[in-house]
């Protein structure tokens, strides 16, 4: 059963994934962060399989966050879950170590297909991002394999 930290600053945010995760009961919520900082004590402490990682926090952000347990835990698997469609986050995302970047808008109908794809070794990006954006995201990814 794959484990699951939730790391946003708002607690509604954390509440409503956490209510989305409960009918499915493959799915272990293991933990929750308010902030990169307790994200990265979290990581190390409970390692879970995937984490969803809000980009926008007070202190340390997601992509810090993201780039900070990548570095210790290569293997741990991170879903940016954001309200940003910029390319520039979406690539510094992925360039940090995340493999997934699920918009806030398409949360509902995507959490688990986004889950699904990230623990069986893909990559996800939502689909409302602009598809030349993938492109050329995903041309990235390979070179930094």
């Amino acid at each position: 059963m794959p484990r699951v930290l939730i790391v946003d600053d708002h607690a509604f945010i954390r509440r409503g994934v956490q209510s989305i995760l409960q009918i499915f009961p493959e799915w272990d919520v293991c933990g929750e962060a308010g902030d990169g900082a307790d994200a990265v004590r979290l990581a190390d402490e409970l390692s879970p399989d995937v984490i969803l990682m809000d980009v926008t926090m007070p202190g340390m952000n997601g992509i810090e966050a993201t780039r900070a347990i990548r570095k210790k835990h290569p293997h741990m698997n991170i879903v940016l879950l954001t309200l940003h469609e910029s390319p520039e986050i979406l690539r510094n995302g992925f360039r940090a170590g995340a493999r997934g970047y699920l918009l806030k808008a398409d949360a509902e109908l995507e959490l688990l297909k986004a889950l699904r794809v990230i623990v069986g070794d893909g990559y996800y990006i939502s689909p409302r991002i602009e598809s030349s954006v993938v492109a050329e995201v995903v041309n990235e990814i390979r070179t930094l394999k």
